[in-house]
C-alpha cells in the first residue's frame, strides 16, 4: 500500500504482511498478514521521531528496534466530509441484509469510488438478477445475508433506489459470502 494515494478497502482485503506494518483501528491481523475489518479509507501513519538527533552508543549493543508505520482503516475520511446520493447507472457495493422471495434488501457503502457517510437501502428485485429465464430466478439461492454484492443503480425513488444485478454488461459479482451461512 502506497502512503500517497488514498485507497478503499473492503472487510477481509488484505492491507499487508504484519512485519511491515503496526495494525491500528479497523485492521485485524491472521497467520502474518494485516486484512481490514471495516469498509473505508486506508491510513498509513509513519512514526514520530524523537526529538533531536539519535544518540551516540558508547558500547557495542545491538540495534534499536524500527518503529513500523501504522496502518488503519476508517468509515470516513476528514477531508472528505460530501455526500454521494446514487444516481441511475451508477456502480455500487451493497451487503444483502434481508431476503424475501421476490427481493433482496440491500445496504449501499459505496458509491462509485466514494464511502458513503450514510445508509442507504436497496431492493435487487428477482426479474433484476439476470436477464434471461426471469421466472426461474430464485433469490435465496442468488443471495444470502451479509454478502457484499457488485450492482448498478437502475431506478431512484425518493425512499429506495432499485438495483440491478444482471442484463446488461454488468454481471452481479459477490465479492465476499457471508461464511456464517455458507456450507
Amino acid at each position: 500500500m502506497a502512503a500517497s494515494t488514498k485507497s478503499i478497502a473492503i472487510p477481509g482485503q488484505a492491507l499487508g504482511p504484519a512485519s511491515n506494518y503496526l495494525p491500528g483501528p479497523g485492521t485485524h491481523i491472521h497467520g502474518s498478514t494485516l486484512y481490514s475489518s471495516l469498509l473505508g479509507v486506508v491510513n498509513i501513519k509513519q512514526p514520530a521521531k524523537g526529538p533531536g538527533p539519535p544518540k551516540r552508543l558508547n558500547k557495542i549493543a545491538p540495534a534499536a528496534p524500527t518503529e513500523l508505520p501504522t496502518i488503519s482503516v476508517s468509515r470516513s475520511s476528514v477531508a472528505e466530509k460530501h455526500e454521494v446520493l446514487p444516481e441511475v447507472n451508477n456502480i455500487v457495493l451493497c451487503r444483502v441484509i434481508r431476503i424475501t422471495p421476490r427481493q433482496a434488501v440491500v445496504t449501499i457503502l459505496v458509491c462509485g469510488d466514494t464511502v458513503l457517510e450514510a445508509e442507504w437501502q436497496g431492493l435487487i428485485r428477482v426479474q433484476d438478477v439476470r436477464a434471461t429465464e426471469k421466472d426461474r430466478v430464485k433469490i435465496y439461492e442468488s443471495f444470502r445475508p451479509g454478502d457484499i454484492v457488485r450492482a448498478e443503480v437502475v431506478r431512484c425513488n425518493p425512499w429506495k433506489p432499485a438495483l440491478e444485478t444482471s442484463p446488461g454488461n454488468l454481471p452481479w459479482q459477490p465479492l465476499c459470502l457471508s461464511e456464517a451461512l455458507r456450507d
